[in-house]
């Protein structure tokens, strides 16, 4: 198999199981805004979770009919131009609704990731100190992505080669660290929590507070997963590059969108929910005790 061949195939089932991705996200919006809305439970900063969310998806959308456009340009209208689909590749990674997707995903990525900083914040019980590390390497990451919108955007300019290749490189590696980092400190937290309410909290508040669900949204593991797999292909050129960061792209609004739910189904850490356990733990009470003042004295972020 061609080299050309293998990344269209890559290209095209990366938009396939994005456009599927996609339609989960419409779905977790709409269904964590209503929740929202009408949820009798207090939320705080719930119009900032309905804009959040909803800004996300829209970038989300520019992404996926970015990557749509351009397939349907090189595969339908544009296939019989000199040299065919490959060419056209070549010639128009530098169009502009290439250079409007990668935007999109660029900021979709600093919006995700900047929730995340925050919820490894909350979790850790508001610890300044804690967030420094993972700080720096947001702004890097920002800084980098900035670079990387900017040339890739210029004339004739390929993603995959060049400068912006090498900008796009240490985006992914900055993003996959910072990921990696706070998925580490939100695990090991939870993990911690874990160890000291299983002895006084029923399996309801364990699942729902240190979970195998709990740890995998809120510590965002599977996008970490994915984002390591990305960097790993890109550095090696790999053909299925392109389609695993197509994918890596639509789970980047994914995983901001469990978490929003979570917090609407009220659910989802805060300060309060770790000021509760600690205080419980310290001075534990029997199981049904302790879940009911927990339920009743957490109050999502």
């Amino acid at each position: 198999m061609s080299t050309e061949l293998a990344t269209e195939r890559a290209l095209y089932v990366g938009n396939m199981i994005s456009t599927a991705v996609y339609g989960g996200n419409l779905f977790l919006y709409a269904y964590s805004t209503y929740l929202l809305m009408t949820s009798s439970k207090q939320v705080q900063h719930k119009i900032f979770y309905i804009y959040f969310g909803g800004f996300l998806l829209l970038l989300l959308t520019i992404s996926v009919a970015g990557n749509i456009a351009f397939c349907e340009l090189m595969w339908i209208e544009r296939r019989n131009n000199p040299g065919g689909p490959p060419a056209f590749f070549a010639a128009n990674m530098a169009a502009w609704y290439n250079a409007f997707a990668t935007a999109a995903m660029c900021l979709a990525n600093m919006m995700t990731d900047g929730l995340l900083l925050y919820r490894c914040y909350i979790i850790w019980g508001s610890r300044l100190p804690v967030i420094v590390i993972p700080g720096i390497i947001y702004l890097g990451s920002a800084t980098m992505a900035v670079m990387m919108v900017i040339e890739s955007a210029m004339p004739m300019s390929n993603l995959w080669r060049g400068l912006p290749a090498q900008f796009a490189i240490s985006w992914i590696a900055l993003t996959v660290s910072f990921n990696i980092t706070v998925t580490a400190l939100i695990i090991s937290r939870l993990l911690y929590f874990y160890r000291r309410v299983r002895s006084f909290l029923n399996d309801e508040q364990r699942n729902i507070y240190t979970g195998i669900v709990a740890i995998l949204v809120e510590s965002t593991l599977p996008f970490t997963i994915l984002g390591i797999i990305s960097l790993a292909t890109y550095i090696q050129g790999a053909p299925c590059a392109m389609g695993i960061e197509i994918i890596w792209a639509a789970f980047m609004v994914l995983t901001p969108q469990l978490i929003i739910l979570r917090v609407a189904s009220g659910v989802a850490w805060s300060k309060d929910t770790a000021c509760n356990i600690t205080q419980h733990a310290t001075f534990p009470r029997n199981s049904s005790s302790s879940s009911s003042t927990i339920s009743m004295h957490s109050q999502n972020p």
